[in-house]
């Protein structure tokens, strides 16, 4: 994260110009060169600590003890920062062995009878950043160290001291904060202004709902010293459609919350916002809503060389087709299909094209993408929107089966039901004690095929079809073709 090394300017009045932007010189004799923010081995960093706490008794105003206070503090702000934006469930001894070797660290600056500005600002800066309220004595004493160039970076101490004591992100709060920015702010270049906002950003991330656009904004903000259109597309992906309108349509919003708004939306390009809701609301099966935004955007329809009402025996109903179909015009026949199916007099046909469409638009047929805007094969990562369409599907395809008199469209309606059944169960693997769940691609066969092999109740469901549709000329070519037969 190249912003965190600004928070060390403590030592020198300027930065030695670099071409580096991850790395700043402010020991200007040592020339270190930190090679992109890379933080040591945990082995280094017990060296680098021994060698620091000796140094503290034989010579703590020397070179090389300022180097390794430099190097020591910029890796502990660094883990500070990676594993508050990782939010540290999964590396949890990582985190451990960095507050132990944080608490040494300070440990060993607290011990120094005669402290420098530079070793009594970094003990208090690793300790703010923890939010550990700033005693005033401790401020005073600094103020007292610092000259003239200095004083900024004891005002970025009691500005984070601020941030930690803030308890709400009302409006009132966060325009108070701002006036304390504000004096931070006057008179420095613009990169470093970027930086101290992006810091706010991550101190206030605890006060927002971890399930909140705003949350992911902040963090985003805080994360991206460039924000990407890409970035915010990841970012809204599973996101409800009601609450980013809900949040692009709110009317009061403090200083900060309008830099972080305007830095996230002036990554997207023109027509995205229409765009983004269609897609999100197709995602939630709301095809009215999705038909109203994609018409404000005619040159950012999506099109697909697949048809999204169309099946085959494969899978995922990838069958390439003369014509291509659009976003558009799917959202406009599934909306009439919808209000065809919700009058119980309509025909088979009608819930079997309603149930394809559901389908494809599911991770696990061939239109994917009118619904997300990044499609994965791990199944993990689409559960939400898939299980909403694959219900609804499987409904519309039991309620076609039951109106057809048809064998031959009846066995071509219960192997979609088949396929839905496939895929409801690989999304609940975990209940087949299956070690591969969260690898389990689509696209590897032999994977797929061991699956099947320890779901019983989906072998019972591929055993009844055989037996009911074995004598038509579809069921034929299925139990021929397709991998679901394939382990028999």
């Amino acid at each position: 994260m190249k912003w965190i090394i600004l928070l060390t300017l403590l030592i020198s009045s300027s930065v030695a110009s670099n071409t580096n932007d991850d790395y700043y010189d402010f020991l200007q004799p040592l020339m270190v060169n930190l090679e992109n923010n890379q933080t040591n081995t945990n082995t280094n960093r017990q060296k680098s600590l021994s060698k620091f706490k000796s140094l503290s008794y034989t010579a703590p105003n020397s070179n090389e003890f300022y180097y390794l206070n430099y190097k020591l503090m910029q890796e502990f702000q660094h883990l500070h920062f990676h594993i508050k934006i990782k939010e540290s469930n999964t590396i949890s001894e990582k985190k451990n062995l960095f507050i132990r070797d944080k608490n040494i660290f300070i440990e060993i600056l607290n011990s120094i009878k005669e402290p420098s500005f530079f070793t009594l600002y970094s003990r208090l800066y690793l300790e703010t950043l923890d939010s550990k309220r700033l005693k005033h004595g401790d401020l005073m004493k600094l103020y007292t160290l610092a000259n003239k160039n200095k004083q900024p970076y004891v005002q970025l101490l009691s500005y984070v001291d601020s941030l930690n004591q803030l308890n709400s992100i009302s409006i009132t709060d966060q325009n108070n904060l701002h006036k304390k920015l504000t004096l931070l702010l006057i008179g420095l270049p613009k990169k470093q202004q970027a930086y101290i906002l992006r810091l706010t950003a991550l101190q206030l991330l605890p006060l927002y709902d971890k399930d909140s656009i705003e949350f992911e904004f902040n963090k985003l903000f805080a994360q991206k010293s460039t924000i990407k259109r890409d970035d915010i597309l990841q970012i809204l992906n599973y996101k409800d459609a009601e609450l980013f309108k809900a949040y692009l349509m709110k009317e009061k919003r403090s200083f900060f919350e309008k830099r972080v708004f305007t830095a996230n939306m002036k990554a997207l390009k023109r027509n995205d916002i229409a765009m983004i809701l269609s897609i999100l609301y197709m995602q939630k099966n709301n095809f009215i809503e999705a038909r109203t935004n994609i018409r404000q955007t005619p040159r950012n329809n999506l099109y697909s060389p697949y048809n999204p009402f169309s099946t085959s025996i494969e899978l995922n109903n990838k069958k390439i087709y003369k014509k291509s179909s659009s976003l558009r015009k799917f959202a406009e026949t599934m909306s009439r299909l919808e209000k065809r199916v919700e009058k119980e007099s309509t025909t088979a046909r009608d819930y079997y094209l309603y149930g394809n469409g559901l389908y494809n638009k599911s991770c696990f047929g061939n239109f994917p993408l009118s619904s997300v805007f990044f499609h994965h094969d791990n199944i993990y990562k689409n559960t939400i929107p898939t299980t909403c369409s694959l219900e609804k599907s499987r409904n519309a395809y039991e309620s076609a089966l039951l109106k057809s008199t048809n064998e031959e469209f009846k066995a071509e309606i219960a192997y979609q039901l088949l396929k839905v059944a496939f895929h409801m169960a690989m999304i609940n693997s975990k209940n087949y004690s299956y070690s591969m769940t969260k690898t389990l691609k689509l696209t590897n066969k032999q994977e797929v095929i061991h699956f099947l092999k320890l779901s019983r109740s989906f072998i019972e469901a591929v055993k009844d079809y055989q037996s009911d549709y074995a004598h038509t000329e579809y069921g034929k070519r299925v139990i021929k073709e397709s991998i679901l037969f394939t382990y028999l």
